[in-house]
């Protein structure tokens, strides 16, 4: 079972389907508040250091930057804690070496003129959202929470405000990039309810080969991503400036500043992580979208420390 591989030196290797070379990391992201210290430490040279060179390529969702993972395609991928509680109790070959930031200000969007004043206004109405997804996961806790008799849709992530323009659905919970786009299509009917319910983890998967065979230049990432997160702490103006660069005009400098006090970073694989990760992996077999048994020892064996551990122990609080 590869589940006892996944942090042992002793793995088969992958090597003929290896997407790069010695040095190089294919990475699955997309510049953004939850990337902020990949920006920075690509920005601040901390990978050069490294002597890592990275190769992104951009995903809509977290959701198919694993599976592309999994296929082969990339080396590691930016994801939200959702996409890897399905993959872990689906027992699939990937591990997730360590967290970049929490987004604490997650909001269902609708209009003023369908009368929304709170999730419990959308009672017979239509929600979008990304199904898969931890967007799929706020608007189930949100439905619960308020008791909401609703038609839940799948509608992709780029066009969720669309559809909700449109009038296609009622309300929308959709990724945080897309929040600005919503308030800008919406304009003065442009309505949001922010919640606690759901906090949204973001961390980086690799494959077992990058945890296996190419330890070295994964603990090397860490290493550069600590940097990263001391920089973003000691100089918020300068990293929020390297992400609109990096944005390439997709955010505003006045968004970025917004978004920036929603989201937390730290590097690390902590009890937290480990918690909600539990939290919906029994919620997805409650929900009978997979079978298996959701224990903490299942998810657990997915968090691979052997990156972490090699740089700064002190980071790791798993129980």
């Amino acid at each position: 079972m590869f589940k006892k591989t996944i942090l042992t030196a002793a793995a088969a290797l992958l090597i003929s389907n290896s997407p790069t070379m010695a040095g190089e990391i294919t990475i699955g992201m997309a510049p953004n508040l939850q990337t902020l210290p990949i920006v920075v430490a690509s920005s601040e040279g901390y990978f050069n250091e490294e002597r890592i060179k990275l190769k992104t390529v951009r995903f809509t969702s977290g959701r198919r930057a694993l599976e592309a993972l999994i296929g082969g395609q990339l080396d590691v991928a930016f994801m939200a804690e959702y996409p890897v509680s399905i993959a872990s109790l689906r027992e699939q070959p990937f591990g997730t070496f360590t967290t970049l930031s929490r987004y604490t200000a997650n909001r269902m969007i609708s209009k003023a003129s369908i009368g929304f004043k709170d999730p419990a206004s959308l009672t017979g109405k239509k929600i979008g959202t990304t199904k898969g997804s931890n967007t799929e996961f706020f608007t189930e806790a949100l439905i619960e929470k308020f008791g909401i008799k609703a038609e839940v849709i799948n509608v992709s992530p780029p066009d969720i405000v669309p559809a909700l323009a449109r009038g296609d659905i009622d309300a929308g919970i959709m990724f945080p990039d897309f929040y600005p786009a919503a308030e800008k299509a919406l304009g003065a009917d442009y309505r949001e309810y922010r919640s606690d319910a759901y906090i949204a983890w973001f961390v980086l998967s690799a494959t077992l080969e990058m945890l296996n065979e190419r330890p070295d230049e994964l603990a090397g990432f860490v290493r550069a991503l600590i940097k990263a997160e001391a920089f973003i702490k000691s100089n918020p103006e300068a990293a929020m400036l390297a992400l609109e660069k990096a944005s390439e005009g997709l955010l505003s400098k006045e968004v970025i500043k917004t978004k920036f006090a929603e989201a937390e970073y730290e590097i690390g694989l902590s009890n937290g992580l480990l918690d909600i990760l539990e939290t919906q992996a029994k919620w997805v077999v409650g929900k009978g979208m997979v079978k298996a048994e959701p224990s903490r020892e299942l998810i657990k064996k997915y968090l691979a420390t052997g990156p972490m551990k090699a740089v700064d122990p002190s980071r790791i609080s798993l129980k």
